[in-house]
């Protein structure tokens, strides 16, 4: 990476680790029982989404992570659609009331293949995406294989690799203390699904609506998902050119604080910018009121 780069992603570092004042109507409306729409795909499945905002604005596409569903970013779509922008909320396969096969894997191209087929269904064409986590994956599969759809990309809580990754052998294959979801004999334990969506989001409909999508999934899916994640993008983001905004939370489990400068130097041919937040961890949209600060952020990077 020239060292121009490396004093200017520094800067932003300083510079955007101070969140915004959050500028947000606290009179946004967020619905968390949408009206879905639905659009049969060439690959096979009907995919589930939510429109939202002004259908004459900038159009940003919000894609979950994994087991999470439209909720997830319920409040930044309506955040981004209070601040002018289309907002398309799509629901990958396996996930919310989108189809949920059996019997074919997950992997990151194929909810890639899904994302580009359901685009071309709705005439969109170009768009900017937000990725979080497995969605921030798709997102990296877009602009690597679909280019002509990607305006800009947001990477939240990502990296440029999953493989290896210890979290994810530890989901599927447990420890001493936690069985492993390969382990639990084809039902997902509630208070397992309790802890894992733990969060301390402002809204209390957030957290059960979240709960609620993330138990109603099939066992299937919990472990098609993490079965799927071993993807490694370290030379195939070398083709991204559209600008990517970075954020990544201090206290993400999941991924370090070196896979975040991997993934720049990846992005080599990028115009990054990287936002650390402070305290929060690999849910930032979900921490606290932080999903009014991302938006923001969001908003300003697009502009």
């Amino acid at each position: 990476m020239k060292i121009k780069k490396i004093l200017s992603l520094m800067i932003a570092i300083m510079l955007l680790t101070i969140p915004f004042t959050t500028l947000i109507s606290a009179e946004t409306d967020i619905n968390y029982v949408p009206r879905y729409k639905y659009k049969i795909l060439s690959t096979g499945i009907r995919m589930s989404y939510v429109e939202l905002g002004d259908k004459n604005g900038e159009p940003v596409v919000l894609i979950h992570g994994a087991t999470d569903s439209y909720v997830s970013f319920s409040q930044v779509g309506a955040y981004l659609s209070d601040l002018g922008y289309h907002v398309y909320i799509p629901e990958l396969r396996g996930h919310g009331k989108t189809s949920k096969p059996e019997n074919i894997e997950y992997t990151i191209d194929l909810h890639a293949e899904d994302i580009d087929s359901w685009m071309n269904k709705i005439n969109l064409e170009t768009a900017h995406f937000v990725g979080h986590s497995l969605g921030s994956f798709v997102a990296q599969e877009m602009a690597i294989t679909y280019p002509e759809h990607v305006k800009s990309m947001t990477l939240i809580a990502s990296s440029n690799t999953v493989v290896d990754n210890p979290v994810f052998t530890w989901m599927l294959e447990g420890d001493e203390e936690f069985p492993g979801l390969l382990n639990f004999g084809g039902e997902i334990p509630a208070e397992f699904v309790e802890e894992w969506t733990a969060t301390d989001n402002w809204d209390e409909n957030f957290i059960n609506y979240t709960y609620k999508h993330a138990e109603k999934l099939p066992y299937h899916v919990w472990i098609n998902v993490f079965s799927n994640m071993d993807v490694d993008n370290s030379e195939r983001l070398s083709s991204v050119t559209v600008p990517t905004l970075i954020i990544w939370g201090s206290l993400d489990d999941l991924f370090s604080i070196d896979d975040q400068f991997a993934l720049i130097e990846a992005l080599s041919a990028s115009d990054v910018t990287f936002i650390k937040l402070n305290g929060l961890g690999h849910n930032t949209h979900w921490s606290g009121e932080a999903g009014a600060d991302i938006s923001r952020y969001i908003a300003e990077f697009i502009k």
